[in-house]
């Protein structure tokens, strides 16, 4: 399969990709589809959450971030959201919206990112996570680039190390002024600022952007005695961090993403370049939980609060079914009662949310009840859609309010310029839907 490069399209979430069809003024190819349905067809494939295999196409799923096929395409795949006017976000304000939640992200499937400096004024997600990664090496190379001992094979003219008589004898069998040894040496040749130069190297084949590939460049003379790996797999298994190396952790996690194939969804795959897929309902999540953080000062806020179980530990059984909602906000005046909410990234439709999501919630309130905590309701909250309106239930009218539950349906307009006052308004404890 020959790669054809610079051919980059932008779909949503959900969006269907067709063979023989053009986006973005790009013809996806059949090569192209083959490429991403080959690893559908995998016995182990971890592909399944972001891609979904469709007659002569596959659809994109709640992933968005970026990744390119060996056949050279490069898919950008931004969040699928509205606004108050029931109009679908563009581009560039989508990119921005993702970009904004990204921000909030501290830690992710086992992965620890510093997102606080995303250049947002790339056009398009690969080179935005491309300037993230040249970040994160430039801080390496600014705080210093490590050396270490390293086990080197050499001829010399004397004596160094220990002597590898086998090699010895075929390499200097006739002149024998020459000794072939083995001995550690004090490099900058690390394995760590191998796998650095080759994603650097690697990258360089890949951006479009001129400043990226200015930095790549200025980065790649510092590591110029460095050699590269062949095998990333190999490499990374003998990366050691720790105190010394501690600097290097986000950046190398960084190239792990970019060489090994293995995206924040955990996918393995034989057949695509890379791949830098983030989860939707995790960063909804995460944007949601520093919202409120933000905007309530007042309160405590616990994000999947694991406080409690559905089931007490007995004589014969352990706790069982632990409870884990997204947000769980306490207000430092106890007398003012808690509220629990979980984000839901769907675009609800007129049916409202599904009975295992109203269960949950039930079960939240009364559970925390139980266990002494005044909750005053518990909060579904969707992105915004013209679709269903705010609505509250309750499991008892015209009864004691202290025994039933208030489950409110909120939705938050993500592209607002009042991200205060809906977080306010939403975890008002006295607010009413009905």
């Amino acid at each position: 399969m020959v790669a054809q490069n610079n051919r980059f399209i932008s779909v949503r979430e959900f969006q269907p990709i067709f063979a023989a069809t053009v986006i973005d003024g790009v013809e996806v190819t059949k090569q192209d589809i083959e490429a991403l349905r080959l690893e559908l067809e995998q016995p182990q494939s971890d592909v399944m959450p972001f891609l979904k295999p469709i007659r002569n196409g596959v659809q994109v799923m709640n992933y968005v971030g970026v990744l390119q096929t060996q056949s050279g395409l490069t898919i950008e795949i931004l969040p699928k959201l509205y606004n108050q006017s029931g109009e679908a976000g563009d581009k560039k304000e989508l990119r921005q919206l993702f970009l904004t939640m990204l921000k909030t992200v501290r830690r992710l499937n086992g992965k620890t990112f510093n997102m606080t400096h995303l250049d947002v004024s790339k056009t398009n997600l690969l080179e935005v996570f491309i300037s993230m990664f040249l970040s994160e090496s430039d801080a390496v190379i600014k705080r210093g680039l490590k050396s270490d001992y390293v086990n080197v094979e050499r001829n010399e003219k004397f004596l160094k190390g220990k002597l590898l008589v086998t090699q010895h004898i075929r390499k200097n069998n006739i002149n024998q002024a020459y000794f072939y040894n083995a001995f550690d040496e004090y490099l900058i040749d690390i394995i760590e600022n191998q796998l650095l130069k080759t994603t650097l190297e690697f990258l360089l084949k890949k951006s479009k952007d001129a400043r990226n590939n200015r930095l790549i460049k200025e980065q790649l003379v510092h590591l110029n005695c460095v050699s590269t790996v062949s095998n990333p797999e190999q490499a990374f298994q003998k990366v050691k961090l720790g105190r010394t190396y501690g600097h290097y952790t986000q950046a190398l996690e960084w190239c792990q993403l970019f060489l090994s194939g293995k995206s924040l969804t955990s996918f393995r795959g034989s057949t695509q370049a890379f791949a830098i897929l983030f989860p939707m309902e995790k960063l909804f999540e995460s944007y949601v939980a520093t919202l409120v953080t933000q905007y309530l000062p007042e309160a405590t806020v616990s994000s999947q609060d694991k406080a409690y179980a559905l089931f007490d530990k007995t004589a014969e059984t352990k706790a069982s079914y632990h409870l884990r909602p997204d947000l769980v906000v306490r207000y430092k005046d106890k007398a003012q009662g808690t509220i629990i909410a979980d984000t839901k990234w769907k675009i609800l439709n007129e049916k409202g949310p599904s009975q295992a999501d109203a269960y949950q919630m039930y079960a939240y309130h009364t559970r925390y009840c139980h266990k002494g905590e005044h909750v005053k309701k518990v909060v579904l909250i969707y992105p915004y859609t013209t679709a269903y309106q705010p609505n509250e239930f309750r499991s008892l009218i015209g009864e004691s309010t202290e025994l039933g539950a208030r489950i409110q349906v909120r939705f938050i307009d993500l592209f607002s310029d009042n991200m205060a006052e809906q977080i306010i308004e939403m975890f008002n404890l006295n607010e009413s839907l009905n």
